[in-house]
Protein backbone atom coordinates (compact mmCIF):
# COMPACT_ATOMS: atom_id res chain seq x y z
CA UNK A 1 0.00 0.00 0.00
CA UNK A 2 1.58 3.46 -0.88
CA UNK A 3 1.89 6.18 1.56
CA UNK A 4 -0.80 8.91 1.46
CA UNK A 5 1.93 12.04 1.42
CA UNK A 6 0.03 15.37 2.82
CA UNK A 7 1.05 18.59 1.84
CA UNK A 8 0.46 21.20 4.77
CA UNK A 9 -0.18 24.18 1.53
CA UNK A 10 -3.34 21.47 0.17
CA UNK A 11 -4.01 20.78 3.78
CA UNK A 12 -4.31 23.59 6.38
CA UNK A 13 -5.18 21.64 8.94
CA UNK A 14 -4.37 17.73 10.43
CA UNK A 15 -4.56 15.92 12.99
CA UNK A 16 -3.48 12.55 13.79
CA UNK A 17 -5.01 10.88 16.85
CA UNK A 18 -3.80 8.86 19.63
CA UNK A 19 -0.75 7.39 18.25
CA UNK A 20 0.77 4.32 20.79
CA UNK A 21 4.09 5.81 20.54
CA UNK A 22 4.95 9.52 18.81
CA UNK A 23 9.27 9.88 18.42
CA UNK A 24 9.65 13.67 19.21
CA UNK A 25 13.40 13.62 19.67
CA UNK A 26 12.65 16.74 21.61
CA UNK A 27 16.29 17.66 24.08
CA UNK A 28 18.18 15.38 21.74
CA UNK A 29 20.86 17.87 22.54
CA UNK A 30 20.77 18.14 26.10
CA UNK A 31 23.85 17.27 28.34
CA UNK A 32 22.49 14.01 29.95
CA UNK A 33 21.26 12.42 26.52
CA UNK A 34 22.51 8.66 26.75
CA UNK A 35 22.84 8.04 22.72
CA UNK A 36 22.98 4.33 23.29
CA UNK A 37 19.46 4.30 25.42
CA UNK A 38 15.93 5.21 23.93
CA UNK A 39 15.43 7.73 26.64
CA UNK A 40 16.84 10.73 24.24
CA UNK A 41 13.88 9.74 21.62
CA UNK A 42 11.71 11.50 24.13
CA UNK A 43 8.69 8.54 23.15
CA UNK A 44 4.78 10.12 23.60
CA UNK A 45 2.58 7.41 24.11
CA UNK A 46 -1.37 7.39 23.17
CA UNK A 47 -0.58 11.11 21.53
CA UNK A 48 -2.34 13.31 19.00
CA UNK A 49 -0.33 15.82 16.74
CA UNK A 50 -1.89 19.17 15.67
CA UNK A 51 -0.49 20.61 12.44
CA UNK A 52 -1.76 24.08 11.33
CA UNK A 53 -0.72 25.86 8.34
CA UNK A 54 2.60 24.31 8.23
CA UNK A 55 3.58 24.45 11.46
CA UNK A 56 3.54 21.55 14.72
CA UNK A 57 0.37 23.90 16.87
CA UNK A 58 -0.01 21.30 20.01
CA UNK A 59 1.13 18.27 20.91
CA UNK A 60 -0.50 15.67 23.63
CA UNK A 61 -4.05 13.73 24.41
CA UNK A 62 -7.35 14.41 23.36
CA UNK A 63 -6.59 17.71 21.04
CA UNK A 64 -10.07 18.05 19.45
CA UNK A 65 -11.56 17.88 22.89
CA UNK A 66 -9.07 20.90 24.41
CA UNK A 67 -8.94 22.83 20.87
CA UNK A 68 -12.83 22.68 20.35
CA UNK A 69 -13.97 23.47 17.21
CA UNK A 70 -11.28 23.23 14.45
CA UNK A 71 -13.39 23.76 11.44
CA UNK A 72 -12.39 21.87 8.05
CA UNK A 73 -9.86 19.77 9.79
CA UNK A 74 -8.55 16.15 8.19
CA UNK A 75 -8.72 13.73 11.34
CA UNK A 76 -6.34 10.96 10.87
CA UNK A 77 -6.71 8.15 13.04
CA UNK A 78 -3.39 7.15 14.23
CA UNK A 79 -4.07 4.22 16.67
CA UNK A 80 -1.98 1.63 14.79
CA UNK A 81 0.60 4.14 13.89
CA UNK A 82 3.98 4.91 15.24
CA UNK A 83 4.98 8.39 14.35
CA UNK A 84 8.54 9.81 13.87
CA UNK A 85 10.09 13.22 12.72
CA UNK A 86 9.38 13.67 8.83
CA UNK A 87 13.40 11.92 7.66
CA UNK A 88 16.29 13.93 5.82
CA UNK A 89 18.81 12.26 3.51
CA UNK A 90 21.76 14.64 4.12
CA UNK A 91 23.94 13.07 1.21
CA UNK A 92 22.39 11.80 -2.25
CA UNK A 93 23.36 12.19 -5.61
CA UNK A 94 19.14 11.94 -7.35
CA UNK A 95 20.31 14.17 -10.98
CA UNK A 96 21.95 11.74 -13.28
CA UNK A 97 21.06 10.05 -16.73
CA UNK A 98 22.24 6.88 -17.73
CA UNK A 99 22.87 3.49 -16.03
CA UNK A 100 25.88 1.47 -14.60
CA UNK A 101 24.28 -1.37 -13.37
CA UNK A 102 27.46 -3.47 -14.89
CA UNK A 103 29.40 -2.00 -12.17
CA UNK A 104 27.35 -3.79 -9.74
CA UNK A 105 27.97 -7.07 -11.35
CA UNK A 106 31.76 -6.30 -11.77
CA UNK A 107 32.29 -5.23 -8.19
CA UNK A 108 29.88 -8.26 -6.90
CA UNK A 109 32.78 -10.40 -9.06
CA UNK A 110 35.72 -8.92 -7.24
CA UNK A 111 36.42 -5.67 -9.11
CA UNK A 112 36.84 -2.57 -6.47
CA UNK A 113 35.55 1.22 -6.97
CA UNK A 114 39.06 2.52 -8.01
CA UNK A 115 39.39 -0.85 -10.41
CA UNK A 116 36.13 0.37 -12.36
CA UNK A 117 37.25 3.98 -12.56
CA UNK A 118 40.41 3.71 -14.29
CA UNK A 119 39.00 1.19 -16.81
CA UNK A 120 36.49 4.45 -17.77
CA UNK A 121 33.77 3.45 -15.64
CA UNK A 122 32.10 4.92 -12.22
CA UNK A 123 31.51 8.78 -12.25
CA UNK A 124 32.91 9.28 -16.19
CA UNK A 125 30.51 6.64 -17.60
CA UNK A 126 27.27 8.77 -15.42
CA UNK A 127 29.28 11.97 -17.11
CA UNK A 128 28.79 11.17 -20.66
CA UNK A 129 25.11 9.68 -20.60
CA UNK A 130 24.29 13.33 -18.50
CA UNK A 131 25.45 15.61 -21.27
CA UNK A 132 23.79 13.75 -23.74
CA UNK A 133 20.12 14.46 -22.18
CA UNK A 134 18.81 18.15 -22.16
CA UNK A 135 18.15 20.12 -18.82
CA UNK A 136 14.68 19.61 -19.19
CA UNK A 137 15.15 15.63 -19.96
CA UNK A 138 17.36 15.74 -15.96
CA UNK A 139 14.62 17.47 -14.23
CA UNK A 140 12.14 14.90 -14.99
CA UNK A 141 14.48 11.90 -14.05
CA UNK A 142 15.36 13.83 -10.81
CA UNK A 143 11.91 14.03 -10.10
CA UNK A 144 11.33 10.02 -10.35
CA UNK A 145 13.73 9.86 -7.90
CA UNK A 146 13.15 12.85 -5.52
CA UNK A 147 9.35 11.31 -5.72
CA UNK A 148 10.69 8.27 -4.08
CA UNK A 149 12.67 9.15 -1.18
CA UNK A 150 9.48 11.30 -0.59
CA UNK A 151 7.51 8.04 -0.49
CA UNK A 152 9.50 6.58 2.07
CA UNK A 153 9.37 9.35 4.15
CA UNK A 154 12.03 11.68 3.14
CA UNK A 155 10.70 15.38 3.36
CA UNK A 156 14.20 17.04 2.87
CA UNK A 157 16.91 15.98 0.55
CA UNK A 158 20.00 17.00 -0.46
CA UNK A 159 20.78 17.00 -4.10
CA UNK A 160 24.02 17.19 -5.21
CA UNK A 161 25.16 17.89 -9.02
CA UNK A 162 28.68 16.38 -10.31
CA UNK A 163 27.68 14.39 -12.99
CA UNK A 164 28.58 17.51 -15.53
CA UNK A 165 32.24 18.19 -15.36
CA UNK A 166 32.45 21.25 -16.77
CA UNK A 167 31.08 25.06 -15.44
CA UNK A 168 28.39 24.84 -18.25
CA UNK A 169 27.60 21.14 -17.71
CA UNK A 170 27.29 21.42 -13.84
CA UNK A 171 25.04 24.69 -14.30
CA UNK A 172 22.87 23.06 -16.63
CA UNK A 173 22.19 20.09 -13.32
CA UNK A 174 21.75 23.05 -11.20
CA UNK A 175 19.28 24.40 -13.38
CA UNK A 176 17.52 21.23 -13.89
CA UNK A 177 17.06 20.93 -9.66
CA UNK A 178 15.60 24.37 -9.32
CA UNK A 179 13.10 23.56 -12.65
CA UNK A 180 11.88 20.75 -10.91
CA UNK A 181 10.99 22.66 -7.77
CA UNK A 182 9.32 25.35 -9.12
CA UNK A 183 7.21 23.77 -11.90
CA UNK A 184 3.47 22.86 -10.74
CA UNK A 185 3.95 19.73 -9.48
CA UNK A 186 6.64 20.93 -6.71
CA UNK A 187 4.54 19.97 -3.63
CA UNK A 188 4.73 16.41 -4.42
CA UNK A 189 8.76 16.67 -3.81
CA UNK A 190 10.69 16.80 -0.57
CA UNK A 191 11.84 20.17 0.21
CA UNK A 192 15.42 20.59 -1.98
CA UNK A 193 18.69 21.02 -0.41
CA UNK A 194 20.83 21.81 -3.62
CA UNK A 195 25.03 21.04 -3.50
CA UNK A 196 27.21 22.22 -6.48
CA UNK A 197 29.69 18.91 -6.73
CA UNK A 198 31.25 20.69 -9.85
CA UNK A 199 34.65 19.25 -8.35
CA UNK A 200 33.44 15.71 -8.23
CA UNK A 201 36.38 14.22 -10.39
CA UNK A 202 38.58 14.82 -13.93
CA UNK A 203 36.98 17.54 -16.38
CA UNK A 204 37.84 15.78 -19.79
CA UNK A 205 38.05 19.67 -20.85
CA UNK A 206 40.48 20.73 -18.58
CA UNK A 207 44.24 19.53 -18.43
CA UNK A 208 44.91 18.48 -15.22
CA UNK A 209 42.96 19.31 -11.56
CA UNK A 210 44.35 22.40 -10.89
CA UNK A 211 42.83 24.07 -14.21
CA UNK A 212 39.65 22.39 -13.64
CA UNK A 213 39.47 23.84 -9.83
CA UNK A 214 40.68 27.46 -11.27
CA UNK A 215 37.27 27.19 -14.06
CA UNK A 216 35.15 26.27 -11.40
CA UNK A 217 36.10 28.96 -9.02
CA UNK A 218 36.33 31.55 -12.13
CA UNK A 219 32.48 30.59 -12.49
CA UNK A 220 31.07 30.47 -8.87
CA UNK A 221 30.15 33.70 -8.15
CA UNK A 222 27.44 33.00 -11.23
CA UNK A 223 26.55 29.60 -9.34
CA UNK A 224 26.38 31.61 -6.46
CA UNK A 225 24.05 34.24 -8.07
CA UNK A 226 22.34 31.34 -8.85
CA UNK A 227 21.83 29.64 -5.75
CA UNK A 228 20.53 33.20 -4.31
CA UNK A 229 17.74 33.48 -6.62
CA UNK A 230 15.84 30.37 -6.18
CA UNK A 231 15.78 31.14 -2.38
CA UNK A 232 14.17 34.75 -3.01
CA UNK A 233 12.10 32.42 -5.25
CA UNK A 234 11.31 29.97 -2.14
CA UNK A 235 12.59 27.22 -4.59
CA UNK A 236 15.04 25.85 -2.21
CA UNK A 237 17.32 26.33 0.67
CA UNK A 238 20.88 27.91 0.29
CA UNK A 239 23.09 26.41 -1.65
CA UNK A 240 26.16 24.20 -0.70
CA UNK A 241 29.35 23.37 -2.12
CA UNK A 242 31.28 19.84 -2.02
CA UNK A 243 34.46 18.23 -3.14
CA UNK A 244 35.63 14.82 -3.98
CA UNK A 245 39.02 14.87 -1.26
CA UNK A 246 40.62 11.57 -2.48
CA UNK A 247 43.32 10.20 -3.77
CA UNK A 248 43.53 9.76 -7.16
CA UNK A 249 40.91 12.70 -6.85
CA UNK A 250 41.18 15.70 -5.09
CA UNK A 251 44.01 17.17 -3.17
CA UNK A 252 43.55 18.82 -0.11
CA UNK A 253 45.05 22.10 -1.43
CA UNK A 254 42.98 22.13 -4.21
CA UNK A 255 40.60 21.47 -1.98
CA UNK A 256 41.30 24.40 0.41
CA UNK A 257 41.34 26.65 -2.73
CA UNK A 258 38.04 25.38 -3.99
CA UNK A 259 36.07 25.76 -0.41
CA UNK A 260 37.86 29.03 0.88
CA UNK A 261 36.90 30.87 -2.36
CA UNK A 262 32.89 28.97 -1.90
CA UNK A 263 32.79 29.88 1.49
CA UNK A 264 33.89 33.82 0.58
CA UNK A 265 30.48 33.26 -1.58
CA UNK A 266 28.38 32.38 1.59
CA UNK A 267 28.14 29.10 0.79
CA UNK A 268 27.65 26.29 3.03
CA UNK A 269 30.47 23.75 2.78
CA UNK A 270 30.54 19.31 2.48
CA UNK A 271 33.57 17.57 1.99
CA UNK A 272 33.29 13.91 0.54
CA UNK A 273 36.76 12.11 2.32
CA UNK A 274 38.80 9.52 3.77
CA UNK A 275 36.72 7.07 2.40
CA UNK A 276 39.22 5.00 1.00
CA UNK A 277 42.50 6.65 2.76
CA UNK A 278 42.98 9.09 5.61
CA UNK A 279 43.52 11.89 2.61
CA UNK A 280 42.63 15.13 5.18
CA UNK A 281 39.37 15.83 4.92
CA UNK A 282 39.08 15.95 8.53
CA UNK A 283 41.83 18.17 8.91
CA UNK A 284 40.63 20.83 6.04
CA UNK A 285 37.19 21.11 7.69
CA UNK A 286 39.26 21.69 11.13
CA UNK A 287 41.23 24.37 9.69
CA UNK A 288 38.17 26.16 7.68
CA UNK A 289 36.15 26.01 10.59
CA UNK A 290 38.91 27.57 12.99
CA UNK A 291 39.55 30.06 10.24
CA UNK A 292 35.62 31.31 10.24
CA UNK A 293 35.86 30.93 14.33
CA UNK A 294 33.20 28.61 14.09
CA UNK A 295 32.47 26.53 17.28
CA UNK A 296 29.65 23.15 17.79
CA UNK A 297 27.62 26.55 20.12
CA UNK A 298 28.40 29.09 17.03
CA UNK A 299 27.61 28.55 13.87
CA UNK A 300 26.71 31.16 11.09
CA UNK A 301 23.47 31.06 9.33
CA UNK A 302 25.67 30.87 6.10
CA UNK A 303 28.85 30.13 4.94
CA UNK A 304 29.36 27.41 7.21
CA UNK A 305 31.20 23.90 6.98
CA UNK A 306 28.70 21.59 7.89
CA UNK A 307 29.93 18.05 7.35
CA UNK A 308 32.75 15.31 6.30
CA UNK A 309 31.15 12.46 4.62
CA UNK A 310 32.35 8.74 4.50
CA UNK A 311 35.20 8.91 7.15
CA UNK A 312 35.66 5.25 7.27
CA UNK A 313 39.42 6.34 8.05
CA UNK A 314 39.13 9.14 9.65
CA UNK A 315 40.41 9.03 13.24
CA UNK A 316 38.98 9.34 16.26
CA UNK A 317 40.69 12.26 17.44
CA UNK A 318 39.73 13.67 13.82
CA UNK A 319 36.28 13.48 14.59
CA UNK A 320 36.52 14.80 17.76
CA UNK A 321 37.91 18.30 16.43
CA UNK A 322 35.21 18.50 13.93
CA UNK A 323 32.84 17.73 16.97
CA UNK A 324 34.23 20.42 19.28
CA UNK A 325 34.12 22.87 16.13
CA UNK A 326 30.49 22.46 15.06
CA UNK A 327 30.95 19.98 11.93
CA UNK A 328 28.91 17.04 11.87
CA UNK A 329 29.99 13.79 10.28
CA UNK A 330 27.84 11.56 7.58
CA UNK A 331 28.00 7.77 7.54
CA UNK A 332 26.91 5.87 4.63
CA UNK A 333 26.60 2.38 4.94
CA UNK A 334 25.14 1.89 1.53
CA UNK A 335 28.17 2.34 -0.14
CA UNK A 336 30.17 0.10 2.11
CA UNK A 337 27.51 -2.50 0.91
CA UNK A 338 27.76 -2.00 -2.67
CA UNK A 339 30.90 -1.27 -2.99
CA UNK A 340 32.78 -3.83 -0.49
CA UNK A 341 34.55 -0.93 1.38
CA UNK A 342 34.84 -1.31 5.41
CA UNK A 343 31.72 0.37 7.28
CA UNK A 344 32.08 3.14 9.91
CA UNK A 345 32.81 2.34 13.76
CA UNK A 346 29.80 3.54 15.61
CA UNK A 347 32.01 3.10 18.63
CA UNK A 348 34.50 5.21 17.28
CA UNK A 349 32.42 7.62 16.31
CA UNK A 350 30.72 7.62 19.64
CA UNK A 351 33.37 8.38 21.90
CA UNK A 352 34.36 11.03 19.41
CA UNK A 353 31.38 13.10 20.38
CA UNK A 354 30.29 13.88 17.10
CA UNK A 355 27.05 14.81 15.90
CA UNK A 356 26.43 11.37 13.65
CA UNK A 357 24.44 11.69 10.49
CA UNK A 358 22.97 8.51 8.22
CA UNK A 359 22.32 9.69 4.21
CA UNK A 360 21.73 7.10 0.99
CA UNK A 361 24.48 8.37 -0.74
CA UNK A 362 22.27 6.93 -3.38
CA UNK A 363 24.11 7.36 -7.09
CA UNK A 364 23.89 5.55 -10.14
CA UNK A 365 27.37 3.06 -9.27
CA UNK A 366 28.63 3.03 -5.71
CA UNK A 367 25.15 3.26 -3.62
CA UNK A 368 22.43 2.28 -6.60
CA UNK A 369 19.72 1.83 -3.61
CA UNK A 370 17.35 5.36 -3.23
CA UNK A 371 16.08 3.74 0.70
CA UNK A 372 16.60 5.99 3.38
CA UNK A 373 15.42 3.07 5.36
CA UNK A 374 17.93 0.27 4.37
CA UNK A 375 20.80 2.85 5.11
CA UNK A 376 19.51 3.10 8.83
CA UNK A 377 19.65 -1.08 8.60
CA UNK A 378 23.02 -1.37 7.98
CA UNK A 379 24.09 1.57 10.31
CA UNK A 380 22.18 -0.61 12.97
CA UNK A 381 23.36 -3.81 11.89
CA UNK A 382 26.54 -3.44 10.09
CA UNK A 383 28.19 -0.12 11.50
CA UNK A 384 26.89 -0.61 15.10
CA UNK A 385 24.75 2.34 16.09
CA UNK A 386 21.83 2.51 18.21
CA UNK A 387 18.89 2.61 16.91
CA UNK A 388 18.33 6.21 18.97
CA UNK A 389 21.36 6.82 17.01
CA UNK A 390 19.81 5.78 13.78
CA UNK A 391 16.53 7.33 13.87
CA UNK A 392 18.23 10.63 14.97
CA UNK A 393 21.15 10.18 12.61
CA UNK A 394 18.12 10.41 9.87
CA UNK A 395 16.29 13.20 11.42
CA UNK A 396 17.41 16.01 14.22
CA UNK A 397 21.43 15.24 13.24
CA UNK A 398 20.74 15.43 9.90
CA UNK A 399 19.11 18.27 9.69
CA UNK A 400 21.95 19.92 11.78
CA UNK A 401 23.96 18.05 9.08
CA UNK A 402 22.22 21.09 6.67
CA UNK A 403 22.20 23.89 8.86
CA UNK A 404 18.16 23.40 9.32
CA UNK A 405 17.88 21.60 12.76
CA UNK A 406 16.03 25.02 14.06
CA UNK A 407 13.07 24.29 11.89
CA UNK A 408 13.38 20.29 10.78
CA UNK A 409 14.43 16.73 12.74
CA UNK A 410 12.05 17.00 15.48
CA UNK A 411 8.05 16.95 16.55
CA UNK A 412 8.29 20.48 18.51
CA UNK A 413 5.83 23.31 19.16
CA UNK A 414 6.60 25.78 16.33
CA UNK A 415 8.69 24.05 13.97
CA UNK A 416 7.79 23.12 10.12
CA UNK A 417 5.24 20.15 10.29
CA UNK A 418 7.01 17.45 8.99
CA UNK A 419 6.41 13.37 10.08
CA UNK A 420 5.98 9.99 9.32
CA UNK A 421 3.27 7.75 10.18
CA UNK A 422 4.39 3.90 9.75
CA UNK A 423 2.71 0.44 10.61
CA UNK A 424 3.40 -0.25 14.31
CA UNK A 425 3.50 0.49 18.45
CA UNK A 426 6.54 0.86 19.52
CA UNK A 427 10.34 2.25 18.54
CA UNK A 428 11.35 -1.04 17.65
CA UNK A 429 9.24 -1.26 14.98
CA UNK A 430 10.94 1.34 12.83
CA UNK A 431 12.63 -1.96 11.76
CA UNK A 432 9.52 -4.08 10.83
CA UNK A 433 10.62 -3.18 7.76
CA UNK A 434 14.12 -2.59 6.16
CA UNK A 435 12.38 -1.34 2.98
CA UNK A 436 10.27 1.39 4.29
CA UNK A 437 6.91 -0.86 2.99
CA UNK A 438 5.71 -0.28 6.27
CA UNK A 439 5.09 3.69 5.31
CA UNK A 440 1.58 4.48 5.89
CA UNK A 441 1.11 8.86 6.01
CA UNK A 442 3.87 11.47 5.25
CA UNK A 443 4.15 14.99 6.31
CA UNK A 444 5.88 17.54 4.02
Amino acid sequence: MAAKIWSTKKNKKIIFRNSPCVVTLKGWDSAENDSLSQKGLSVLKNCDILISDGVFIDIGENLLDTHGNLGDIEIIDASKYVIVPGMIDCHNHPIFAGSRANETVLKSQGMTYEDISAKGGGIVSTMKATRKVTGHELSELYKLNAKDSLARGVVLLEAKTGYGLNPLQERKMLEALYEAHSGKDAMDLPHLCPTYLGPHAASPEYRGLDNYIQALVEDLPNIAALGEEAVKKGIAFPLAADIFLERNYFTKEQSERWLGAALQHGLDVHIHADEFSRSGGAELAAELARRLEQTASKRRKKGRVLTVDHCQYATESDLGRLAVLGVGAVALPTTSFFSKIPYVDAKRWRASGIKVAIGTDFNPGSSPMNNIWFSSYLALSQCGFSLAEVIAGVTINAAFALGLEKTYGSIEIGKKASLVAFDGASVEDYFSSLLGDHVRHVVV
